[in-house]
């Protein structure tokens, strides 16, 4: 059960200065240049390239047969982490028009939130806000991995960390067991694929008659 619980860019000032043509060059005392113009200049502060990663990114949702199903999304974000806060928000959305009338929808309540906290060695921290109460049982394992193999799907992310409300929480795995460590896509396979059904019993086998002497 789970518990309640830019880069900046800089301006940089460019100063021209007017040099006279005529005369020989002279040497300008130090004494005289304004202060800061002779020192180096500190190289400018430039944004980090986008991930060249392949498009994988994915939302899942359930399925009539309460298996979970990948459907895409277009996403604008260049780096990883501004991919992966994308696509926690077009999850906490919740489907589309289209996907409800394939009846798929979502175990997060509408109210929830999803956000980035962190992402450290593929590793990603999602913060989960809920004003109400989280849900629980089988609600509450359909949602976190909901938000794991969304996360995962992300080309980089390889687990995810959660946080209800602020505060760091044990998650529930789809045998119901809690665990405190990364989640992976691989935890939730079980989801991913419909159950079989039991097979019918073997029909009886009459034993053969033996012929009269």
């Amino acid at each position: 059960m789970i518990r309640r619980g830019v880069v900046l860019a800089l301006g940089l000032l460019l100063v021209g200065c007017g040099v006279p043509t005529g005369g020989a060059p002279s040497t300008i005392p130090s004494s005289d240049i304004p202060y800061g113009l002779a020192e180096p200049s500190a190289p400018s502060a430039t944004t980090e390239p986008p991930d060249d990663l392949p498009d994988t990114s994915r939302v899942y949702l359930i399925s009539p047969g309460d298996v979970l199903v990948p459907r895409g999304r277009e996403l604008s974000g260049g780096s990883r982490r501004e991919r992966l806060a994308e696509l926690l928000d077009k999850l906490a959305e919740g489907p589309t028009p289209a996907e409800r009338d394939q009846q798929l929808s979502s175990a997060l309540p509408p109210e929830a939130g999803l956000s980035v906290g962190s992402v450290r060695d593929g590793v990603a921290t999602v913060r989960i806000t809920a004003p109400g109460q989280a849900p629980s049982g089988v609600a509450g394992r359909r949602s976190v991995a909901q938000i794991v193999l969304t996360a995962t799907s992300v080309p980089g992310i390889r687990a995810v960390l959660l946080e209800l409300n602020g505060e760091r929480i044990e998650a529930p795995l789809p045998g119901g067991e809690l665990t405190t460590d990364p989640l992976t896509a691989a935890d939730f396979a079980d989801v991913l694929v419909p159950s079989s059904p039991a097979p019918p019993p073997p029909e009886p086998v009459e034993p053969p008659v033996e012929p009269a002497d």
